[in-house]
Order: C-alpha cells, then sequence, then structure tokens
C-alpha cells in the first residue's frame, strides 16, 4: 500500500507552494490604489476635443490620460462647463452641484408640452437693449400688462437700473411666472424658444441656491445676458418662475 503519510507532506508541501506564489505575484502587481475613469471626450471652451480619461487635478492643472499613453494636462479656465461638472461629480460627488443637460427637443416632444405651448414667442434681446423705460407707453410696460392676454404668461415683472436723473433706464431684471409650474426638460426648452435664447446644444445647466431657494441656473448664457434662473417649487420640483438678469449698463 502506498505511504499514507509521505502523499499527506506532500499536499501540504504543494498547497504552501501555491500559497507562496501566489502572495509574490500579488506582490509584484499591487491593485492599483489611485481610482480609475473611464475614457470620454472633453471639450474646451475654444470647441476643441480630446478623446482621455481623467487622471488627476493638481496644483491648478488638470492631467488627461489620452489612449495612446501620453498625458494632457490643462486648467479649468479652459474646460467647458460640462467638463468641470463632470470633474466636479467624481472627485467630490458629495459637495458638487447637480448639473443636467438637455439636447434640443424634437417637435414632436413640444406638442406634449402644455404650457410650452402656451406662451408666444418673445425676444429677450430687445429687451437688453431698451434704454428708457421710464414711461407705461413703452415696450416693456406693454409686456407687463398684456403678459396673460397676448403672451400666455400668468404674470411678467421687471426691474431696472437707474439714469442719473433717478428714472428707469436700461432692464436689471425681467420676471417671468408660467400659468403653471413646468417640467425641467419643459423649463429649459421654453428658455431656448420662448425667449429665443441661443445656447449651446445640449443646454446645460446647474442646481443653485437662489434667493435662499432651490434653482437651475443655465450656463453659456450669451453676453447681453447677465444670468437666466430658474425657481423650483419645493415639492414637485417643477419650474414655477423664470428670472432673466443683464448686465450692468456700461
Amino acid at each position: 500500500m502506498p505511504n499514507l503519510r509521505n502523499h499527506s507532506i506532500a499536499a501540504v508541501a504543494l498547497i504552501m507552494a501555491l500559497a507562496w506564489c501566489s502572495y509574490r505575484a500579488g506582490a509584484q502587481n499591487p491593485a492599483p490604489s489611485a481610482k480609475t475613469h473611464p475614457e470620454r471626450t472633453w471639450t474646451s471652451v475654444n470647441g476643441n476635443t480630446v478623446q482621455a480619461s481623467f487622471a488627476r487635478e493638481a496644483e491648478g492643472k488638470i492631467y488627461l490620460n489620452r489612449p495612446d499613453g501620453s498625458t494632457v494636462a490643462t486648467t479649468r479656465a479652459k474646460l467647458s462647463p460640462d467638463d468641470l461638472a463632470w470633474i466636479d461629480a467624481a472627485t467630490n460627488p458629495e459637495q458638487a452641484a447637480k448639473t443636467f443637460s438637455f439636447s434640443k427637443a424634437t417637435m414632436r416632444e413640444t406638442n406634449r408640452m402644455e404650457q410650452y405651448r402656451k406662451v408666444r414667442r418673445l425676444i429677450i434681446r430687445t429687451y437688453a437693449n431698451l434704454t428708457n423705460n421710464d414711461r407705461d407707453d413703452k415696450t416693456l410696460a406693454f409686456l407687463e400688462r398684456d403678459a396673460l392676454s397676448m403672451y400666455g404668461w400668468q404674470f411678467v415683472a421687471s426691474d431696472c437700473y437707474l439714469t442719473p436723473s433717478g428714472k428707469k433706464g436700461k432692464v436689471k431684471e425681467m420676471y417671468f411666472c408660467p400659468q403653471e409650474p413646468v417640467a425641467l426638460r419643459e423649463a429649459v426648452e421654453m428658455v431656448r424658444d420662448k425667449f429665443t435664447i441661443t445656447l449651446p446644444d445640449p443646454v446645460l445647466i446647474k442646481e443653485v441656491m437662489y434667493q435662499g431657494e432651490k434653482a437651475w441656473e443655465v450656463q453659456n448664457p450669451p453676453d447681453y445676458l447677465l444670468r437666466v434662473v430658474m425657481l423650483a417649487n419645493d415639492e414637485t420640483g417643477h419650474i414655477k418662475r423664470f428670472d432673466i438678469h443683464f448686465p450692468r449698463p456700461k
């Protein structure tokens, strides 16, 4: 009969040898400690793109690893808001503000948007160019007077910068309330189409605190606007008011 004791010793020795080899392999190829990020398309503020994965952000620089093994260094000022939002969410998800992007809706989609169809299109840039809003027979006053009957808004109001003589000069802010709170997707389309504001596609919006309330701010507005902010209803999250801010006169 074979010697069972010798077989047992040999089996133990084999197991120990395999364990040692496994330990050595782990020591030579340790698991990466840094989090790896997926490859994505990065866009600069001037429209150039690069395919790369996020490596790290350090000392004011953002480092991206390209598929060929090379590393690209850039700064926050040179990256699009969408890229910056992605970095913030990836590196500090608890502190990063929520961001969403919305591509232009199709005609089929807008046909199902009830509040979108109720309001009349206006060119907000027209109001940015007004220099005198002091009288009740001016363009701005007509819009506020006919807000519901002609334009479909429940309420429209404004605030103006004052001229040196104390009269209402250029528009400072405009406020638009829809007849009913609007879903976020529909609200973004209203900003784009009903105010005739040229925006990048997709439109990027960012969650902000505004006048003590939760709101969404439209990113990258044209230079004749200062801010476009959409105030949200606390219970439903739907948009209850559109606030449009204009830069101070030069």
